[in-house]
């Protein structure tokens, strides 16, 4: 098992937001977080990435307590694609895992240019965020969270901002990354969510 939650709770003074939640999601399977708006969908990967902390419970990293330490294992693409404006694609994708030293360089430059290759997109290498569209940018996201070698990679609603021909891309893109990741989508999405996920998990 790649990623376990237990029993997770998480309140703001009064207001229960999340409680009692556990689920589970394994290597090579797409797990969808459900619920209408404000249940807590994205506060919950917020708070998987630590981003917020939880009042109770426990987070379960292919075998270990997720911590501050092994935290870079787990990926998170925004729901916008929070590129750096200044910076061209290569220098977004290289810097976190530069910072993180995953690589040696040479290896870290290829394996940019296999991901930008693969996903269609090696011809905007040296293109700045503002000459991408909508679904580029995204695309580009989710390779710089590949980059860091992340055995979970968490999306919060990856299709708001995508036409129908970029959601089948997403579509694709998901089903050939979830053979080495646990991937946690959440979404509103209900006909992408159908198509794309192995397991839904319900928030109330």
């Amino acid at each position: 098992m790649i990623f376990e939650a237990k029993n997770i709770k998480k309140t703001y003074g009064d207001l229960t937001v999340l409680e009692n939640l556990s689920f589970e999601v394994d290597k090579n399977e797409i797990a969808a977080i459900l619920g209408p708006s404000g249940i807590g969908k994205s506060t919950l990967l917020k708070c998987i990435v630590q981003l917020e902390s939880i009042d109770s419970g426990s987070f379960m990293l292919n075998g270990e307590t997720l911590t501050e330490k092994n935290r870079t294992q787990v990926g998170l693409v925004f729901q916008s694609s929070s590129l750096f404006q200044h910076k061209n694609v290569l220098e977004n994708l290289v810097m976190a895992p530069r910072y993180h030293k995953l690589y040696e360089d040479k290896e870290l430059l290829s394996m940019a240019d296999r991901y930008l290759q693969d996903f269609g997109l090696l011809d905007k290498k040296f293109a700045y965020p503002s000459e991408l569209s909508g679904g580029q940018k995204q695309r580009i996201a989710i390779i710089r969270a590949l980059l860091l070698k992340p055995l979970l990679l968490c999306f919060d609603e990856p299709t708001s901002s995508l036409d129908q021909e970029n959601k089948m891309l997403l579509l694709d893109i998901l089903q050939k990354i979830k053979k080495d990741h646990a991937i946690l989508i959440v979404s509103h999405d209900e006909d992408f969510i159908e198509k794309v996920a192995d397991k839904k998990i319900q928030l109330r």
